[in-house]
């Protein structure tokens, strides 16, 4: 519709009750926040003819109003936010209260988040000879700009270590470069689509990543696991990922955690990925 509505032609979707605040986050990330819309209760896929019928025919009116009325633009409700400050009695108070202040924002996993504070963050730049400041990409499904700062706080966030960062800023690259509109549908479908992060190279020995039994937990999987959701928050918080926004999965998966294995080249009778 926003494609539409881009041409000059008046467009006005008509949106099921549980994708409301989807059509907000997509309004936003597409560039027309505020294209209008009317709400019905149902979806009208496997829906009833009659059902059909009598859920359009109720918004008739609003739907014209829509398109035949002078509409005040919605308000963004973006905010910056430029640091926050927790006290406590104890350092270990201070991360529970960051916790249950970013998670009950939905800007974590809903696991324990590690603290991004200013000195973690520039410590994990040392991890790259990029700038701060430099964009790596208009990172999907809601095209974020992801900056390396950007990275590097959601890398602290993850648990991730410097020498890490390359790789996650590398995968965040990488999905950038799916074609826009096949990317953007797989994110957002109400299918439980993930991506899969497949690491290869010298990088591996380097940095101790494990090609066996390589999607569980434990001692051999730590690089794996902290790089993989060092990558996961970034597509949710750089990328507006959250579910029920721009994550519209009806049952979810714990793929969507982004599971991170090596390429075992040396024991594969394949050709690896890359090639």
């Amino acid at each position: 519709m926003i494609e539409i509505e881009k041409t000059g032609v008046p467009a006005v979707p008509i949106v099921s009750g549980r994708f409301v605040d989807d059509a907000v986050a997509s309004s936003r990330a597409f560039g027309m926040p505020s294209l209008q819309w009317v709400v019905v209760p149902r979806i009208y896929r496997n829906l009833e003819h009659e059902l059909c019928r009598s859920q359009t025919v109720d918004v008739i009116d609003e739907l014209i109003g829509c398109l035949t009325s002078e509409i005040d633009a919605r308000v963004s409700g973006i905010e910056t936010d430029a640091g926050r400050m927790y006290e406590a009695d104890d350092k270990y108070e201070a991360v529970l209260a960051m916790n249950d202040d970013l998670i009950g924002e939905d800007l974590g996993d809903g696991l324990p988040l590690f603290p991004a504070t200013r000195e973690a963050v520039e410590e994990m730049l040392t991890g790259t000879n990029l700038p701060p400041d430099h964009v790596v990409c208009d990172m999907p499904p809601g095209f974020g700009i992801a900056t390396v700062e950007k990275i590097a706080i959601n890398s602290v966030m993850a648990g991730a270590k410097p020498e890490h960062l390359p790789v996650v800023i590398a995968a965040v690259k990488a999905i950038s470069n799916i074609q826009s509109d096949g990317g953007k549908s797989l994110l957002m479908s109400t299918s439980p689509q993930a991506p899969f992060l497949i690491v290869n190279g010298p990088i591996i020995d380097e940095l101790g990543f494990n090609p066996r039994s390589a999607i569980g937990p434990g001692r051999d999987n730590h690089v794996n696991t902290v790089v993989g959701r060092a990558f996961a928050m970034c597509f949710r918080n750089i990328g507006y990922w959250y579910p029920g926004k721009m994550d519209m999965d009806t049952i979810g998966t714990t793929r969507k955690f982004i599971q991170c294995i090596a390429e075992n080249e040396d024991m594969s009778p394949w050709d690896p990925f890359h090639v």
